[in-house]
């Protein structure tokens, strides 16, 4: 079974791509990343293009038979609200779509908690209509994963608000007030994002859309 991986780069990005290529089910994996990635495998074909804007065509040549995207960026690193829809919104649609047209039938997307099109927040307005866009696209099986604060040890600087969110989410983890917060590991994200694709290839989801919340992802990964 063959997958395509986007945000391989990223935090569960690339713990996604470390679980597919330790899983049996796959045996072929493309990532697509603006820079070198640091993983090697004979099972990773691993694509590199700067410009994320024209990722299309690239995607559309490299067909899989699933699809897993957990790209994606925060109005503070894409510097405008205006760029940041273009990112996070553009970048992951027009992908999804060149996949649907490359023959794709299952799709998994990291999304987030709280998305919403009619949300007044930016980010979640457009986590929101990012996901609700990649449904009308049809595929066999869509899946949305939407995990609450992430924890995990990260590379670099991810802000005061950041840092502050993942402590108290670590602490509370294991605790009453975990429902309130919704932590996740980012590790159980990309456990049950690849498994989710495995499924969907194999036809063993049931339903066209599957919407997760973080609660669920957690259970989820404590069986895998």
């Amino acid at each position: 079974m063959s997958t395509f991986i986007l945000g391989a780069t990223g935090f569960v990005g690339a713990q996604i791509v470390k679980f597919a290529e330790a899983s049996p089910a796959f045996t072929s994996i493309i990532t697509l990343t603006r820079r070198t990635p640091s993983f090697e495998s004979t099972k990773i074909k691993a694509l590199e293009n700067a410009d994320s804007f024209n990722w299309s065509e690239t995607i559309k040549s490299n067909p899989t038979e699933a699809f897993i995207s957990a790209f994606g960026t925060t109005r503070a690193k894409a510097g405008s609200a205006e760029q940041f829809k273009k990112i996070d919104y553009g970048i992951n649609y027009d992908s999804a779509k060149a996949a649907k047209e490359s023959g794709t039938k299952v799709f998994v997307l990291v999304s987030s908690i709280g998305a919403n099109a009619k949300s007044s927040l930016l980010y979640l307005k457009t986590k929101g209509e990012l996901e609700d866009d990649i449904i009308k696209l049809g595929f066999d099986h869509t899946v949305i994963l939407r995990p609450g604060v992430l924890l995990g040890e990260r590379e670099g600087a991810h802000g005061l608000g950041n840092d502050v969110a993942q402590k108290v989410g670590g602490w509370l983890r294991n605790t009453f007030f975990q429902r309130f917060l919704n932590s996740v590991e980012g590790s159980e994200v990309a456990k049950v994002a690849v498994d989710f694709a495995a499924k969907g290839i194999k036809g063993e989801l049931t339903e066209k859309v599957q919407i997760v919340e973080s609660a669920e992802i957690i259970n989820l990964a404590s069986k895998l």
